[in-house]
């Protein structure tokens, strides 16, 4: 069971890892939860600490996210507590005080919580005292008979009235002063904070972690109750503000920085721009068509990605997509949409079949600027066929009469040898997405191309002896 907890000012890490051992994060803030996700792929997450004031805040929908991809999630003792009071009727786990009293409305106000506190390198010590923990304190020293309940809410209401950076026992105490307040009762009452002051974030910090600590290790994943639904802006923010590792480092970069970089450094951003378009446009033209690839399709465009780029392994593969920063589901998304363009392309090359695509790759060529350069190698290749016809055995050498006799697999392999083409598929599938008039067609072509490099490699060695 893999655990991401994110915690701050609550709780040092040091001393939560005595509880939990897990993954933790600092305190998570807008986009954090679902690039931990994408990261860290976690059975269970645990949230502590947020930033609401000098960043955004964690949407509710990351969380709504968690929950329908079956992860478990947990809050308590601050940004933790809050979510999940306002969560929990879709599965968020709520754990102590702090969080009851949201859940109840005994506390509705967000400030309760806040409190500012030192960087990362401090252990995000605190600075300021959040109001929950005073309120609590101050309930606790009228229980023990210190104060009286109306000079509690008094002393609540003059933290309360104050910007929570500010807000401390030494503040309360000061007020209380300028206040009026018996001098006799409030030294009391420093004598009973000085002892007995309760740290209620730092309690329900560990009761959530002790919780997670005593799931099972075979935990199964949640099951949510509810349907998620992938909204504009919650697309934006896991498509463009997500964060993804930077490997050998301890950078995390937002992908529309990865983007913007390629956009406007990439030497063929252009290509590569409208490439990305018109797969995306693919995809919404196979919707409308109705042309939709099978599971067995999706599979073998997977194993074809995997020949094509060397992946000879489940190991291999799981090292691409990580490294690619893909989960699992986004990976065989990507494959999925590769079989359906697949399929679209055969829908389209069946529908020409007496015509071919030979038009479209011309195009493509002078688009690309290699129309030219592919006429004189085209050019160069039949003039080194000559007359000769690879049709019958009229005119054929005692070699290309050998060649005859191989098989289509046999060519194919050979000119792949000897060329940079490459046929990832089944011939027959490779000749129909190519726009190859037939398996006939793609023989007479492998056998042409065998003979003509046959031929080449003659003159060479002819210019050689000539030139010696």
């Amino acid at each position: 069971m893999k655990t991401v907890v994110f915690a701050g000012p609550s709780i040092p890490v040091r001393d939560a890892r005595t509880v939990l051992d897990a993954i933790y994060l600092p305190p998570v803030k807008q986009g954090d939860l679902v690039s931990a996700i994408s990261t860290h792929d976690p059975d269970v997450i645990g949230i502590l600490d947020g930033e609401f004031c000098q960043t955004l805040s964690v949407w509710h929908k990351e969380i709504l996210y968690a929950l329908s991809r079956g992860i478990h999630v947990y809050g308590a003792s601050s940004m933790g507590a809050l979510r999940a009071a306002e969560t929990d009727m879709y599965g968020t786990v709520g754990v102590g005080e702090i969080y009851r009293m949201y859940a109840d409305g005994t506390l509705t106000d967000d400030d309760e919580v806040a409190l500012t506190h030192g960087a990362a390198e401090s252990d995000y010590r605190p600075v300021s005292d959040p109001l929950v923990n005073i309120r609590i304190t101050l309930a606790k020293a009228v229980d023990s008979n210190v104060i009286d309940e109306a000079l509690a809410a008094r002393l609540v209401a003059l933290e309360k009235a104050v910007f929570f950076p500010e807000r401390s026992y030494h503040h309360m105490f000061e007020a209380a002063a300028v206040a009026g307040e018996d001098s006799l009762v409030m030294e009391r009452l420093r004598a009973f904070v000085r002892s007995s002051r309760v740290d209620q974030k730092r309690l329900d910090a560990v009761a959530m972690l002790t919780m997670i600590a005593q799931l099972p290790a075979d935990l199964p994943p949640h099951v949510p109750s509810f349907a998620f639904e992938w909204t504009g802006n919650f697309g934006a923010l896991y498509e463009q503000d997500r964060k993804v590792p930077v490997d050998g480092t301890t950078t995390e970069l937002p992908l529309a920085a990865i983007a913007m970089h390629a956009a406007l450094h990439a030497p063929d951003f252009n290509e590569l721009n409208g490439h990305a378009l018109d797969r995306a446009l693919v995809q919404v033209l196979a919707e409308v068509l109705g042309v939709d690839g099978t599971a067995e399709e999706t599979a073998a465009e997977q194993r074809r990605f995997c020949v094509e780029r060397n992946l000879d392994s489940e190991a291999a593969l799981l090292d691409w997509r990580q490294r690619n920063h893909l989960s699992a589901s986004e990976m065989d998304t990507l494959f999925t949409q590769m079989g359906r363009r697949r399929a679209l392309h055969r829908w389209l090359t069946r529908r020409r079949s007496y015509v071919g695509t030979t038009r479209f790759i011309l195009n493509e060529l002078r688009l690309r600027g290699d129309y030219e350069e592919w006429v004189r190698r085209a050019d160069a290749h039949e003039r080194l066929l000559g007359d000769g016809s690879i049709d019958d055995a009229l005119g054929m050498t005692a070699e290309e009469v050998e060649d005859n006799r191989l098989s289509d697999l046999q060519l194919a392999i050979d000119h792949m040898r000897a060329t940079e083409c490459r046929m990832p598929i089944a011939l027959g599938k490779w000749a129909e997405e190519a726009g190859i008039l037939g398996a006939r067609r793609l023989r007479v072509d492998l056998l042409r191309a065998r003979a003509a490099r046959r031929r080449a490699a003659r003159l060479f060695a002819l210019e050689d002896v000539g030139s010696a």
